[in-house]
């Protein structure tokens, strides 16, 4: 499209818009994600679809409407072409043994006639080195490398690039198999109901194939998430500067020097953070401020501490820890590393949460799980958020968080 619209004569400023079109609707299409098996044919429509908004972009108002079509054909003809000639390359070096060491967790009769299949169409790309298994199989084509205990050893020592789940439940193997940088597929058997609830997009020779998501730490709008956490925090520091200058002010006329506090909490993969507060109640000792569960119903707290809790006021210091990199604005909210122990012994999956940095606000809070609420129901929320991510959900929990503030219901 940009060499056609060059040679048309148009301007720079319409082929760079209709090159970025044919990206952003290929994009919205899902036409660069990665394939077991790609097809030329895949995603067609939105192939066309590009094409034709990319000639619109270069052409509408210059020329007449049959120009625009046959650009649009042209278009659409040339990209199947080179999309025809690149997935026989990639089909013919996968036959040649350019593949990816892979391993499949299971070896039941299901997972070995997945070994078969891949063994005998090596064009799918994924080569099995060996199955993961718990219990003694006979007579198995490949060996059995080790136990799902032993997964990261196997993954480093045979240079595992991909792990196949033949029908077993392994949440923590194929957590741990991602985290480890692998490609993760979960194989349910032939005639699983699960086929019926998802969407069908990979199999190998119609052995169902259900890619694992990415980390959202790996998808490509995770770095956005970093550019509006800076850009929300000095915003925030510069507009709230006179609000925080009167807040200390009256937390020092309340109860004296210190009108900050810092305390260690726990973030991003376990590691501490010191968190910043406006003080809203001076602690007998470090050990109170460190076990204490909640204050808000605490005698000593005055009028000017209430009125900081019950606004979130106390929490706008913590815009220099965004800033700093140690929290983000949305995201599970951090809690002191007493309580981080004792809720991940008590409480299923709460260790999870620091599966991404820690935030100012989230999605437990904005469903009024704040204070002292339910640590389950909490960890729940919290864990769905960072399974489901996306900067949608991050700038929704952004508006309602800003919606709630207008009237404060306290924690």
């Amino acid at each position: 499209m940009t060499v056609t619209s060059l040679a048309a004569g148009q301007g720079a400023a319409r082929v760079a818009l209709a090159g970025a079109l044919v990206v952003a609707v290929n994009a919205a299409g899902r036409g660069y994600e990665p394939r077991i098996l790609p097809s030329s044919l895949d995603r067609g429509f939105w192939l066309a679809g590009s094409g034709l908004a990319a000639s619109l972009a270069a052409f509408w108002g210059s020329t007449s409407l049959t120009v625009v079509a046959l650009a649009c054909l042209l278009f659409t003809f040339l990209a199947f072409c080179g999309r025809c000639v690149f997935h026989s390359v990639v089909r013919g070096a996968r036959r040649r043994g350019v593949t990816t060491p892979t391993v499949i967790v299971g070896a039941d009769r299901h997972g070995q006639r997945l070994a078969v299949t891949l063994l005998g169409h090596p064009e799918y790309g994924l080569l099995p080195i060996g199955f993961i298994n718990d219990g003694e199989e006979s007579e198995l084509r490949l060996p059995v490398l080790g136990k799902p205990g032993d997964l990261r050893e196997i993954l480093r020592d045979h240079g595992v690039r991909a792990v196949v789940i033949a029908g077993q439940d392994d949440q923590a193997t194929a957590r741990t198999a991602r985290s480890l940088g692998c490609a993760v597929y979960f194989a349910p058997e032939p005639g699983d109901v699960l086929v019926d609830f998802v969407p069908l997009r990979e199999h190998v020779r119609s052995f169902t194939l259900l890619r694992m998501r990415p980390a959202p730490q790996a998808r490509v709008t995770w770095p956005l998430k970093r550019v509006l956490d800076i850009a929300a925090a000095m915003v925030g520091l510069l507009i709230s500067a006179p609000i925080l200058a009167v807040c200390a002010a009256v937390v020092r006329w309340e109860i004296g020097p210190g009108v900050l506090f810092r305390q260690r909490r726990v973030g991003y993969g376990g590691e501490p953070i010191e968190l910043i507060k406006l003080r809203t109640l001076k602690p007998v000792d470090a050990h109170e401020s460190a076990t204490r569960w909640s204050i808000a119903h605490d005698h000593r707290l005055g009028p000017v501490g209430k009125a900081l809790r019950k606004t979130s006021l106390d929490e706008l210091p913590q815009l220099w820890n965004v800033l700093k990199g140690d929290m983000s604005i949305v995201g599970p909210r951090p809690e002191r590393p007493f309580f981080v122990d004792q809720f991940s012994n008590s409480t299923p999956r709460y260790h999870l949460r620091h599966r991404v940095p820690v935030g100012i606000t989230g999605w437990a809070q904005i469903h009024g799980l704040r204070g002292d609420t339910s640590i389950e129901d909490r960890a729940r929320f919290d864990n769905h958020y960072i399974d489901d991510w996306s900067l949608r959900t991050d700038f929704k929990i952004m508006l309602r968080t800003a919606w709630s503030l207008l009237r404060p219901g306290g924690s």
